[in-house]
């Protein structure tokens, strides 16, 4: 029971909490930065929030997955700013959050602190999150998912000072997402709240959160990939995975995202199907490790054994249309051997559970 715990970003939950954006801003300056991507800059409700705000620019160049140049043009444009306001999905907010350090450190270009071992000194821009999807939970965490195409590398960077400073948390942003963006980040948020869980730093407080995260994905993402217009199974969604952000900000990610990197950085799977795709095999595997800890959060959820919990994430997957075997995410059977040798990431440190290669190559044989 020796643990700690910390959140330095302050949270604002609620629907219509984002029409208080300008309040927000104005607690930092007056010069704001609106990040955000192409797709959302036609939607009416950025079209609201960006009344009432004297803007100092936008930048809208943010690509799914991120990559190093995405941050290197941002923090270029941002050198003037006086807070950055992230408005998107996790791909916009991880590249504010390592547009705002980079802005503050000595390098030109973040690959230096991603890739190439070079230390952020903790200054940082301040930067406001509202996130429009329900499932990264980035607004409160200290990581940024970054590709670095040039050496080949896709994986996270982390620091205390990439939390950000506020998050604003409003379920209607995340209203308009289509079924396939609402099951992978749904899912994402379950590998967060359970590989917080299951961490092997995990501890009480974010145990707790896991699991009530956990509850209310099993309970209400299937009701909102059915009814995308059910408003309560959309703000349960936001909750969820603002719950699962915490959860695993601290104890951090293990075997699921070690396994996501090859296949999102390599194939091109969206971040949370490439979770969702080892999550059923993980789920089962890691159980015997965890001294009845698996069971617990299975029957919280409401599932009587470990592997019905593990059905019921793999229904999950099929309802939104997300592949489930190699040959649906277009991954020819003899690409296993690179998918093995890429997948031991140092997060699969985190794991409860030693992994073998041999282990992961019996798992994704049995996705083929």
């Amino acid at each position: 029971m020796n643990w700690t715990f910390a959140l330095p970003t302050q949270v604002t939950f609620g629907e219509g909490a984002a029409e208080g954006l300008a309040a927000h801003i104005a607690a930092f300056g007056s010069r704001a930065l609106l990040v955000t991507d192409q797709g959302l800059l036609t939607q009416p409700f950025l079209k609201r929030l960006r009344e009432g705000v004297a803007w100092s620019g936008v930048f809208a160049d943010v690509q799914p997955n991120p990559t190093v140049e995405n941050v290197d043009a941002l923090a270029t444009v941002a050198a003037d700013a006086d807070v950055l306001v992230a408005v998107g999905g996790g791909s916009v907010l991880d590249c504010a959050k390592a547009a705002a350090a980079l802005v503050c450190n000595e390098e030109e270009s973040i690959r230096a602190y991603h890739s190439e071992g070079a230390k952020l000194s903790g200054a940082c821009l301040p930067l406001i999150a509202a996130p429009t999807t329900a499932g990264t939970g980035s607004e409160v965490t200290p990581f940024a998912v970054l590709n670095d195409e040039q050496k080949g590398i896709k994986g996270p960077m982390a620091h205390p000072s990439l939390y950000p400073d506020r998050a604003v948390v409003d379920p209607l942003l995340s209203a308009s997402m289509p079924l396939g963006v609402t099951a992978c980040t749904g899912l994402d948020a379950l590998s967060h709240a359970l590989e917080g869980y299951w961490s092997k730093n995990h501890q009480p407080l974010c145990d707790m959160m896991a699991i009530e995260a956990g509850q209310r994905i099993f309970s209400s993402l299937p009701k909102a990939l059915a009814t995308p217009g059910d408003r309560a199974a959309r703000s349960d969604m936001a909750y969820a995975a603002l719950l699962a952000g915490m959860a695993f900000q601290l104890p951090k990610n293990a075997m699921v995202h070690a396994c996501s990197f090859p296949l999102s950085g390599r194939y091109h799977l969206p971040h949370g199907a490439a979770c969702a795709f080892t999550m059923e095999f993980a789920v089962p595997f890691n159980a015997p490790a965890m001294a009845g800890r698996m069971e617990r959060f299975a029957e919280a959820c409401g599932f009587a054994t470990v592997i019905a919990m593990a059905d019921a994430i793999g229904e999950l997957k099929r309802q939104g249309g997300l592949p489930c075997t190699l040959a649906e995410a277009g991954i020819p059977a003899e690409a296993v051997p690179e998918l093995v040798a890429e997948s031991f990431h140092p997060l699969m440190n985190n794991n409860p559970r030693d992994v073998s290669p041999d282990d992961l190559e019996q798992m994704y044989q049995e996705l083929a």
